[in-house]
């Protein structure tokens, strides 16, 4: 089988859809929004329940089919998980604001925003997604957000997805413009879980 990202740059999803590996067999099922499938897919994964990457995917195809509490159980289980840095473990809490917000539940972002500044150091704020918990708390400029980024085309693509969807939940009136930026890569941006609640996001 060819190379899964040159498959996943190229938008050949169906062929995606029957590799081997659990997390590019996921991957490309949320591209062909057979969410429930991709939902199994992330959480049958060997040791899934410890990997915090494939528990806020499959969070978010639960989302996305619109098993909503369902998808905040396993936002909130990949708070426990594994991760390769302190700046990775950013990520769910911010999921967390997502949700509450989208949810009208105070709970969430409020947990969300107390776990961030627990974790936020300002050197966080060079690795990413410490930029993420740095402009929902208010410490990163929108501008500076959007704008540093990287030299490597899949790392720039993947920071770019990510930063658009979250600047769209802070400026609601500029949101449509946000998502259709985030979901604009379909190469590495789709290894993000932003990506796809983008996706989600522009089909309300």
């Amino acid at each position: 089988m060819d190379d899964p990202r040159q498959l996943l740059s190229e938008g050949r999803f169906e062929e995606l859809a029957n590799d081997d590996h659990p997390l590019w067999r996921g991957l490309a099922l949320l591209e062909l929004k057979r969410w429930p499938e991709a939902a199994r897919t992330f959480e049958e994964a060997p040791d899934a329940s410890q990997s915090g990457t494939m528990l806020e995917l499959a969070g978010a195809a639960r989302w996305l089919s619109g098993e909503r509490e369902t998808a905040v159980e396993r936002w909130l289980a990949s708070l426990e998980a594994e991760y390769e840095g302190p700046a990775s473990r950013l990520k769910p809490p911010a999921l967390l604001v997502y949700a509450g917000t989208r949810l009208g539940d105070d709970r969430y972002v409020l947990r969300g925003t107390r776990l961030m500044k627990k974790t936020w150091k300002p050197k966080i704020q060079r690795i990413w997604p410490g930029p993420v918990a740095g402009f929902l708390l208010g410490y990163v400029d929108e501008q500076s957000f959007l704008e540093e980024g990287y030299s490597d085309p899949d790392l720039e693509a993947r920071r770019l997805t990510s930063a658009h969807f979250w600047a769209a939940l802070k400026e609601p009136q500029k949101a449509r413009e946000h998502y259709e930026a985030a979901i604009t890569n379909e190469g590495a941006g789709v290894l993000e879980v932003e990506h796809h609640l983008a996706h989600g996001e522009l089909a309300r």
